[in-house]
């Protein structure tokens, strides 16, 4: 019984320390290591612009009774150039609501490398019954960003916030203007 358990006590030892070299070679096999190492190999080369596909996608819970999607679905961008993007929003509803977008970017590295400027992602939108929206979302692609990445997706999914957590401020006119034409 000794022998069994001092056996088990190496071979856990022995198994502690196999583990870091197993975790690097699954981090090689799905390229999460690799972000590391494409940063710091990209600052002693210089980059130059070039062009690449973003797409755009939204999605919204099944409660969330609203319309909401991008007015363009692609686009072919260069790297370095700022572009804007007006996404539309309608309460279909027949009560105000207030939401909140949530962003992802796929493949996951890329998301170092889109620069938002603005987005109406960065604050809560409020809408009346019927009220509808344009969103501008304003971004640049770093030119740093690997050409291997031909295609960028940029994703919105829409959730409603809940009255006692909703800030509702009343819209002035200067609002209106900067944020998009609401109908």
């Amino acid at each position: 019984m000794l022998i069994k358990l001092v056996a088990g006590t190496v071979l856990m030892f022995g198994f502690s320390f196999a583990l870091v070299p197993l975790y690097d070679l699954m981090c090689d096999a799905l390229g999460i290591g690799k972000i590391r190492e494409a940063k710091s190999s990209q600052t002693s080369t210089t980059i130059t612009p070039h062009k690449l596909a973003i797409e755009f996608i939204t999605t919204n819970t099944e409660q969330l009774d609203w319309s909401f999607y991008p007015l363009v679905k692609s686009l072919e961008v260069t790297t370095s150039e700022t572009y804007m993007v007006n996404f539309y929003a309608r309460n279909n509803t027949q009560k105000t609501m207030t939401v909140q977008a949530i962003p992802s970017i796929t493949p996951v590295q890329g998301t170092d490398y889109l620069i938002k400027t603005q987005c109406f992602c960065f604050e809560q939108q409020t809408l009346e019954p019927g009220e509808s929206i344009k969103m501008p979302v304003v971004f640049l692609i770093d030119s740093a960003l690997p050409e291997k990445y031909a295609t960028l997706t940029l994703s919105y999914s829409l959730f409603e916030l809940k009255q006692e957590t909703a800030s509702v401020q009343p819209r002035t006119e200067a609002d209106k203007s900067t944020r998009g034409g609401r109908t």
